[in-house]
C-alpha cells in the first residue's frame, strides 16, 4: 500500500471513531451479523444430527426385519411370529420382506 492509501485510510478512521452513533451503528450490526451466521450454524449441525440419529433408527429397523427374515426364510420363525417381534401387522412384515428382497437385488 501506498502512503497515501495509508493516511487516507486513518483519516477514515478517525472520522469513524469520532461519532459515536456511527460506531455504535457499525457495532450492532457486526453483532447481527454474527448472530444471524451463528444460528444458521446451530441449526445445520441440529439437522445434521436429527438425520443421523433418524437414519440409525431406520437402520436399525431394517438390519431388525432382514434378520427376521432369514429366520423365517430359514423356517425358524412364522412370519407371524417374526412380524410380532418387529411389532408390525403380518402384512406390514410380508411387505417389509418383500422391499428387502427388492433392494438386495438392486443394490451391486
Amino acid at each position: 500500500m501506498s502512503d497515501a492509501a495509508i493516511s487516507g485510510a486513518m483519516d477514515a478512521a478517525r472520522v469513524f471513531l469520532a461519532d459515536d452513533d456511527e460506531r455504535w451503528n457499525y457495532i450492532n450490526r457486526q453483532m447481527a451479523i454474527l448472530d444471524y451466521n451463528s444460528g444458521i450454524q446451530d441449526s445445520r449441525e441440529e439437522g445434521l444430527r436429527e438425520g443421523r440419529r433418524e437414519g440409525r433408527r431406520e437402520g436399525i429397523g431394517i438390519g431388525r426385519v432382514g434378520m427376521l427374515a432369514e429366520l423365517v426364510r430359514d423356517g425358524i420363525l412364522t412370519p407371524g411370529q417374526a412380524a410380532e417381534k418387529a411389532g408390525m401387522r403380518e402384512k406390514e412384515f410380508q411387505k417389509a420382506m418383500e422391499n428387502l428382497k427388492m433392494s438386495n437385488e438392486e443394490t451391486p
